[in-house]
């Protein structure tokens, strides 16, 4: 049995709904918010992670220059080396094809070009890398011959060779009596070439170093010869142009002679004794007169106009002609 009254009130509630009915809200994302932009971030580093593992892995199998950097990499954002010019004068070829050296540079050892100046120098341009190249090959050369000088079978006439780290004072002991002087001389005059070349590469556009090789008999223990550089270099030239020739060794001075400087637009070093190895105690212009009052080798004792006393090396000074110069 059905009430009507039951009916009308659930029916009346039905409709009204007002106690029960629960009204629609939208929903809140406030949390799901919170959870994509982790997964993002995440995401995002995940690539990045990737990304740079790859660009490792492809850095590590691909050339590079030294910064770890692909090729292409490098040469963009490296900076242009500057290049470096040498000038070597032409007497350092000498017995030698110069064409034959210029083809070497060029092609073997990357030098950019190789032109002649007015004074017939080359003039080298090349980088930084390729110099160090070519220092490194001039000093193989320079030991090579220093080996070859120590051999007994090759050169039974010297005795021991010293020589410093620098490659610019060179002492060669002789046993004079195995063998005629000029065969010292031309193995000296290879050494003498060889260590003055080594020191325009090494001083590139700094002042070249001297060089000095001196020549010691074992009996006596004098300087027989000695080879300096720049005042020697034509005359070395010389020699190697043309070994068999005789080359004349200029005349020593005597004491009570008086000599003039000869070194032209440079000057020449007065110093405390008779070695190159000696402190300089004075600066002697081309023109300067100078008396003798001892001998030692090629080596001067003189007093300067001032009457300071010191050494200069024969082969920068001439015999005073006096006022009929």
């Amino acid at each position: 049995m059905i009430y009507v009254e039951d009916y009308n009130e659930h029916s009346s509630e039905f409709e009204t709904g007002e106690d029960n009915k629960t009204p629609y809200q939208p929903r809140s994302y406030k949390n799901t918010k919170g959870a994509g932009k982790k997964k993002s971030v995440t995401r995002l580093l995940a690539l990045l992670l990737i990304a740079l593992l790859g660009i490792g892995i492809f850095w590590y199998f691909s050339d590079s220059r030294g910064l770890g950097l692909p090729v292409w990499l490098s040469e963009s954002f490296a900076p242009e080396e500057e290049a470096v010019q040498i000038e070597l004068p032409e007497a350092l070829f000498a017995g030698k094809d110069v064409e034959e050296f210029t083809a070497w540079a060029v092609e073997e050892q990357g030098v950019g070009e190789i032109t002649r100046s007015d004074e017939g120098s080359l003039i080298i341009t090349m980088t930084a890398e390729v110099r160090g190249s070519l220092l490194e090959e001039a000093e193989n050369n320079l030991e090579n011959i220093i080996t070859a000088l120590n051999d007994e079978e090759q050169h039974p006439h010297i005795v021991d060779i010293s020589y410093d780290g620098a490659y610019n004072n060179f002492y060669l002991v002789v046993n004079l009596e195995q063998t005629q002087s000029n065969r010292v001389l031309f193995a000296a005059s290879e050494l003498f070439m060889q260590a003055v070349y080594y020191q325009y590469i090494a001083a590139a556009a700094d002042p070249v170093r001297e060089v000095s090789i001196s020549i010691k008999d074992i009996d006596t223990g004098s300087v027989t010869e000695q080879l300096a550089y720049p005042g020697d270099l034509n005359r070395v030239a010389a020699i190697l142009e043309d070994p068999e020739a005789l080359i004349e060794v200029p005349t020593t001075p005597q004491p009570g002679d008086k000599v003039i400087v000869r070194t032209g637009p440079d000057n020449l070093n007065l110093r405390g004794g008779p070695e190159i190895t000696y402190l300089i105690i004075d600066i002697l212009s081309s023109g300067t007169v100078l008396e003798v009052t001892g001998t030692e080798g090629v080596w001067l004792k003189v007093i300067t106009p001032e009457g300071l006393e010191g050494w200069v090396h024969g082969d920068f000074v001439e015999i005073y002609p006096g006022d009929d110069e």
